[in-house]
């Protein structure tokens, strides 16, 4: 048995933290029976002294400070430099054993954090292939783990049959994937599949009730379905909220920039736990996670066809339902990646 101090930004209802640390370290209890604190919600700034920020660090010293606590496991680099002061100094003084984990392209906004942590590693783990080769410059003993997901129950999976009118879905964080323009990528093809009397609607999940970005599908030509909330720390609901729709095709826009090719394709994952076909933009580790569920598209009429494909075809969206689902239980469930997480411990 290990015991495992886990450094995150957010808490449990943040999607990252909530996937790549909340749940795992919930898995690797269960699973190997390894003890875990949670050290979240690290915003105080350096140079403002509050109390709250003595008892964080004071709350961190002692966590540290205990024999018990072998591993540290750190999420991203969103932290204030003392306490990112403070985790190395339990790495050099201590002993510790730091594991850096990535999900997104750190070094773009906080540069010195992420080559500071990355160097002092034991190991980093990367959460998508561009990820790996960026940090390998600055640190060789790179992991791959993929952003994971629970497997959902059955009665979620997505029944593709014939529909008087279908449903195309879009998950995630609504505010932030509007303002980097993601929702402008698809909406002329969606235009377009509306004017060519294709009858469906739009489902959001996740639109956090960001009134922008509802003004943006006011005057469309198809229903919108906005869902604002969810209660995130259920694995299970966004695949209820799918199965309940009976969404029939997974949408997951992304603009190729530097920042995007880091992530790491958890929309995809989410349609595909479902059975749903997904269809992405070539940009990152996207291309890696479709595979063989699901289609790619990067101009106007490239989104329209394939869209219109998949909903005109019963029997494909089934098959390429069938594979997705099949694809993410081999590679992106936390039953068939649990182990890798478990060889970081037993290694080092």
């Amino acid at each position: 048995m290990r015991h495992i101090i886990f450094f995150t930004k957010g808490d449990a209802t943040t999607p990252s933290s909530h996937q790549r640390v909340w749940l795992v370290a919930e898995h690797l209890k269960r699973a190997y029976g390894h003890d875990y604190d949670i050290i979240y919600n690290i915003g105080h700034s350096l140079w403002m002294p509050s109390l709250k920020r003595l008892r964080v660090l004071k709350h961190m010293f002692w966590k540290l400070r205990a024999k018990s606590g072998t591993f540290m496991y750190v999420h991203k680099s969103l932290y204030p430099w003392d306490v990112i002061a403070l985790i190395l100094f339990a790495k050099w003084r201590g002993r510790k054993k730091l594991i850096y984990d990535l999900d997104d392209a750190e070094w773009i906004h906080s540069p010195h954090k992420t080559r500071m942590l990355a160097r002092a590693a034991d190991v980093v783990v990367a959460g998508s292939h561009y990820i790996a080769d960026y940090i390998k410059q600055i640190n060789k003993n790179v992991v791959f783990i993929p952003t994971v997901f629970d497997i959902p129950s059955p009665s979620y999976i997505v029944e593709h049959g014939r529909r008087d009118r279908f449903t195309i879905g879009w998950v995630g964080t609504g505010k932030g994937h509007f303002l980097d323009g993601h929702f402008h990528i698809i909406r002329p093809a969606l235009d377009m599949l509306a004017r060519d009397d294709i009858p469906f609607r739009f489902l959001i999940i996740g639109s956090q009730h960001y009134q922008p970005l509802k003004d943006y599908f006011t005057n469309a030509l198809f229903e919108t379905i906005f869902i604002g909330d969810l209660d995130w720390q259920n694995t299970d609901s966004v695949p209820r909220t799918l199965h309940e729709y009976q969404c029939d095709v997974g949408l997951m826009p992304t603009a190729d920039t530097a920042f995007n090719r880091a992530k790491c394709g958890g929309k995809a994952i989410e349609y595909m736990r479902c059975g749903i076909p997904v269809v992405a933009s070539p940009v990152g580790e996207n291309e890696v996670v479709v595979g063989e569920g699901g289609f790619f598209a990067r101009t106007d009429k490239e989104w329209l066809e394939t869209i219109k494909t998949l909903l005109a075809d019963e029997a494909l969206r089934k098959e390429m339902g069938k594979k997705a689902k099949e694809r993410m239980q081999q590679h992106y469930s936390y039953q068939a990646v649990l182990p890798a997480y478990q060889r970081l411990f037993t290694t080092l």
